[in-house]
């Protein structure tokens, strides 16, 4: 009888112990998590506190296992009265969105608005993306959130409305920790509705904030050069090839720039700078037309040809167009630079 009792007792002490491995393998909250089995990293014993599950993910990230990674940040969010969620969910979206799984990036970017809505980081981020996604509201007003929450960890009492002024914007406070993206966000975003002095408010918050920035003095320039003001578009654009000399963008612009200025030898030199001379003339072409000046693009357009008659579909139809612009105007001249 008693030997049947230990039996018993044994074999419930075994069950219950497979019941709290179970139990503790069962607090892994997987909505987050997007890797090969958890099963596979069972075998350490589980993380004491937060810190020490951060840590982990953060030595398993910087072994590039992010599997691992999200594995044990997500982990550190089981801890009652945690310290740092909003922090760790902003780094689980990063590793997410690297992996381009967009849709549990942003799951993890919301969860940490709900520990902390001023976040700085997400606020930005969430900004960003939407805006990429064509959902230009929704970026707007994350942008608008990013910079007010920085107010905030300055301790400044102004908050910035979407309809600010530019010497409302240029009243913000900014430190090198402040959100460059969300000025350079919002920038972009006023200078497609022609609001070009405001958007270069931003911009100059934005510079204030990373002045090496390739991208922020691109943009900047490029602001100028919509706005019609070509000497300061080429200072800016040229000051963003310093940074990153093989910009395509910035090449693009400093040429469009040149061709605004009537200095199309120099617009056709930096296309020369990265491709052969019939696409560089074809190119030089195609931008004179979009700048409405059809009659100017026509040798350029008849050169790129003459160079490479063998294939070149795209100059014979840039040239057809450039002609029927011309024609549309002055039928007799386009004869005349037709033959």
């Amino acid at each position: 009888m008693k030997k049947y009792n230990y039996a018993t007792l044994l074999l419930i002490s075994l069950i219950a112990g497979c019941a709290s491995d179970s139990d503790k393998q069962s607090k892994f909250d997987s909505e987050l998590y997007d890797g090969r089995p958890v099963e596979t990293f069972s075998a350490d014993a589980a993380p004491l506190t937060e810190t020490e599950a951060i840590k982990r993910g953060d030595y398993a990230l910087r072994q590039n296992n992010s599997d691992l990674a999200l594995y044990e940040y997500i982990r550190s969010l089981e801890f009652p009265d945690s310290q740092y969620s909003d922090k760790t969910l902003y780094t689980i979206g990063r590793i997410h969105q690297s992996r381009g799984n967009y849709e549990l990036a942003e799951r993890a970017y919301l969860l940490a608005l709900e520990h902390n809505p001023n976040n700085v980081q997400v606020l930005e981020q969430l900004g960003s993306n939407y805006s990429k996604q064509g959902k230009v509201d929704e970026g707007r007003s994350y942008f608008l959130r990013a910079i007010n929450a920085d107010q905030l960890r300055l301790s400044s009492r102004l908050k910035l409305d979407d309809d600010a002024s530019v010497s409302e914007i240029e009243a913000l406070s900014s430190d090198n920790l402040s959100p460059a993206s969300a000025y350079m966000g919002l920038g972009i975003l006023d200078d497609v509705k022609a609001q070009h002095e405001v958007a270069q408010a931003f911009y100059k918050h934005a510079l204030k904030i990373e002045p090496k920035s390739s991208k922020a003095l691109m943009n900047m320039g490029y602001s100028h050069y919509m706005s019609g003001n070509y000497t300061d578009a080429t200072r800016f654009t040229l000051a963003a090839l310093e940074q990153e000399p093989d910009n395509e963008k910035a090449l693009n612009n400093l040429a469009l720039i040149y061709l605004a200025k009537g200095e199309t030898q120099r617009a056709l030199n930096v296309f020369m700078r990265r491709m052969d001379a019939p696409e560089a003339l074809n190119n030089v072409g195609y931008f004179l037309m979009l700048q409405g000046k059809p009659e100017k693009a026509i040798p350029y357009l008849q050169q790129a040809i003459d160079k490479k008659t063998s294939y070149y579909k795209i100059a014979n139809e840039n040239l057809e167009r450039a002609l029927a612009e011309v024609r549309a105007k002055t039928p007799e001249k386009a004869e005349m630079m037709s033959q």
